[in-house]
């Protein structure tokens, strides 16, 4: 299972929401103490995640091979801000620590800022990111969770109509990590006029694409975005491994999810309590229809999707606040995501969070041997990186 510090955090996350959702009232305090709380864990954490070690050489490989001329250069095969944040920490004789803290911390700050400002509920929605969500991005594909974070922000911007603005943040987005590409038509999907009948159209028209692969069109634009050089299958890691198919856990679970967006959608548009609802929840319906879209391979399908499946978090806040079925669905949430906890168990243990690794308690980690020096010998290198084998 979990390590119990993990399990600490999410029962307090649990108090705070209950609180929060029964009184209405956002907790501001907590969430930012849990915030700053996540922002420590993602930083100081050893060995714990899939690409930990492949982003702990990287950081020793930007600061080695790569001069500053060559943060752009796209033969590097990894996008820019990585690069340039990975020189400017060892450039001042950083340890690796002090880049998951860097990325941690805009990352955390970016999504939060969003979360606090959208969800009527924003530590139900922070609840609903820890599990699984925190662990898969902010302690494991970090790149992507911060690009991930940036739309999340730029989310402000679509609300306003400064579409100079959010592209800016898509661009920031794109040299994080490229797969956020995808991102760039929803400004104008989240300000259309998507009825119900539409919404629910548009994600069956997903599912009868499905069978037919209509991604390979694409051909090689789709798989430059989506996969990944440092570890293209890590992301997989976070699922539960399962074939597609609509008898898995994992796809009666999405399909609930549609149900009881659909059952709500009509109460809170008719309501007219929040102009933003809408916004969200096409975001949401484009994340279904890309999902089945891309279903026939689970690394497009996941990976390409999960830029708009962020704002599920969103959402599930707003379902809790304004759905007449809110109390019923509070405690689906809560069961299901203590459930997902236990799912994950198996997968914690693979990627070290049923341990509390971190560089306190660490027997890999040592500040000299994780912070990058202009010049290595060979054997010096070789026991550097001997820890990720």
């Amino acid at each position: 299972m979990l390590h119990p510090v993990y399990y600490v955090i999410m029962l307090i996350l649990t108090i705070g929401s209950y609180r929060e959702y029964s009184t209405g009232v956002k907790q501001k305090q907590l969430f930012v103490i849990i915030c700053v709380v996540m922002v420590i864990i993602a930083g100081i954490r050893v060995g714990q995640g899939a690409d930990y070690w492949p982003y702990f050489g990287l950081y020793m490989g930007a600061n080695k091979y790569v001069p500053w001329n060559m943060v752009f250069d796209r033969t590097l095969g990894i996008e820019p801000v990585y690069v340039i944040l990975s020189k400017v920490c060892g450039s001042l004789h950083l340890p690796f620590t002090a880049l998951l803290f860097t990325i941690a911390g805009f990352s955390i700050f970016f999504r939060s800022k969003a979360i606090y400002k959208f969800s009527p509920l924003p530590l139900v929605s922070l609840l609903w990111y820890y599990m699984p969500g925190f662990f898969a991005s902010d302690m494991g594909q970090i790149r992507q969770g911060l690009a991930t974070s940036i739309c999340m922000f730029s989310f402000q911007y679509i609300t306003s109509k400064k579409l100079y603005k959010y592209l800016i943040c898509i661009y920031f987005a794109y040299l994080t990590h490229k797969a956020t590409m995808i991102f760039i038509p929803a400004y104008w999907i989240a300000n259309m006029n998507i009825s119900t009948a539409k919404a629910f159209f548009i994600i069956i028209l997903g599912v009868i694409l499905w069978p037919l692969h209509p991604y390979t069109i694409l051909g090689g634009w789709v798989n430059s975005i989506s996969m990944d050089s440092i570890a293209a299958e890590s992301y997989n890691s976070y699922s539960s491994g399962e074939d597609v198919g609509f008898f898995t856990a994992t796809e009666v679970i999405r399909i609930n999810f549609i149900i009881i967006l659909f059952v709500c959608d009509k109460y809170i548009l008719r309501r007219n309590v929040d102009e933003n609802y809408m916004k969200v929840r096409n975001l949401v319906v484009m994340f279904y229809f890309l999902y089945y879209f891309f279903h026939g391979n689970p690394m497009f399908s996941l990976r390409l999707a999960t830029v708009y499946q962020a704002f599920e978090i969103i959402l599930i806040g707003m379902f809790l606040a304004y759905s007449n079925y809110r109390y019923v669905l509070y405690i689906y949430y809560i069961v299901y995501l203590y459930l997902m906890s236990w799912r994950f168990w198996t997968m914690a243990q693979k990627l070290g969070f049923d341990k509390f690794g971190n560089i306190f308690n660490s027997p890999h980690y040592s500040i000299e041997s994780f912070t990058p020096h202009e010049f290595y010998r060979d054997e010096d290198e070789d026991n550097t990186f001997q820890y990720g084998q």
